[in-house]
C-alpha cells in the first residue's frame, strides 16, 4: 500500500471536471485507489463519491493506492493531482 497527500491549490477546489478526470484515471488502473478528506474516504473510481468530498482550496487529500503496480500508479497519480488540483 502506498499513501500520499496533496494540498488542493486550485481556487475552485475539487470541481466536476477535475473529479471526472481523476475518476477516469483511477478506473483505468489495476489498483484500488481511495481518497480521503476531512475524515471521509471514498472510492476514487466513482465520480459522485469524489464530489461528495466537497474538497475546497487548501484542503488536504490523502490518497491510498493498493494492488498491482501501486508504486507506479501512485507516482502517476501524484503528477495528475498536481496538474488538476
Amino acid at each position: 500500500m502506498v499513501t500520499f497527500t496533496h494540498k488542493i491549490s486550485d481556487p475552485n477546489g475539487l470541481h466536476a471536471i477535475s473529479a471526472a478526470n481523476l475518476a477516469q484515471f483511477c478506473r483505468e488502473q489495476g489498483c484500488r485507489i481511495h481518497v480521503a478528506c476531512k475524515d471521509r474516504a471514498v472510492n476514487a473510481r466513482q465520480l459522485m463519491e469524489l464530489m461528495k468530498l466537497r474538497a475546497k482550496c487548501g484542503d488536504i487529500l490523502e490518497f491510498r493506492v493498493e494492488g498491482e503496480s501501486e508504486e507506479k500508479t501512485a507516482e502517476e497519480l501524484k503528477t495528475l493531482a498536481g496538474e488538476l488540483l
